[in-house]
């Protein structure tokens, strides 16, 4: 993806706000699952535990750290998701990838690396693609994608910026799947690593671990809180 569309797709996302690319979800489903790396081990902790006070709403999270889309070989996310839909039936399906993501994939074809940009984008494509599709097969379920939010360190903030983009561009074409952009919630401008937000009583916040990558314990709470405020209100 060249840099002007990368620009091009921060730009849309941040417009966005809070939101998913400006589409409507169907009614709070039954069940509801959260997949992900270790970005989504605290938050999906979150979201069930406020979930749980929900009548009618049954949960499951499954995360794996260190894994992602780039490495199936070291951890075959395409067989556990279809696990996981054959033995939850998810409605609805909050997915985090992306941090462990900027490294060699091996295909049938041999092993693509991230220097050879257009092969690198195309497969990492199609492989966020076949989550999407496998986790939207079912008529009336649907995914929300949560976007990366800004790094500390530089390297990362570009290897992020270039998978939220492509991503966001996946989600863009499905109708089933929201691209929902955190990064407004943790950066006060685009792209620029931030600490700590304005909590609700107007106080400095800390919402990021002290390795510059996590969410840690309020960051979460968070998160939580906004995406049941985006996706859960009455």
């Amino acid at each position: 993806m060249s840099e002007l569309r990368i620009l091009g797709w921060i730009a849309v996302c941040m417009a966005c706000g809070l939101g998913g690319m400006g589409r409507t979800l169907d009614a709070a489903p039954e069940r509801i699952l959260f997949i992900g790396d270790s970005m989504m081990r605290a938050p999906a902790h979150s979201l069930e535990l406020r979930l749980a006070r929900q009548d009618g709403i049954d949960t499951h999270a499954y995360t794996s750290l260190g894994s992602g889309l780039a490495r199936l070989d070291v951890f075959d996310w395409m067989a556990k998701i279809d696990e996981l839909v054959e033995t939850f039936d998810p409605q609805w399906t909050f997915v985090w990838f992306g941090t462990n993501d900027r490294q060699p994939m091996r295909t049938d074809g041999g092993v693509i690396h991230p220097h050879n940009q257009a092969a690198w984008e195309d497969e990492y494509t199609k492989r966020v693609t076949l989550v999407m599709d496998k986790l939207t097969a079912m008529p009336g379920s649907r995914v929300i994608w949560l976007g990366l939010p800004a790094m500390r360190e530089a390297r990362l903030q570009q290897d992020i910026t270039l998978i939220n983009a492509l991503v966001a561009a996946a989600a863009d074409v499905r109708e089933a799947v929201v691209f929902y952009s955190t990064e407004p919630l943790f950066s006060r401008r685009p792209g620029v690593f931030s600490s700590h937000v304005a909590g609700p009583d107007g106080m400095p916040l800390r919402v990021r671990d002290a390795d510059g990558v996590h969410l840690n314990r309020s960051g979460s709470d968070w998160l939580a809180d906004h995406v049941l405020q985006e996706f859960f209100a009455p």
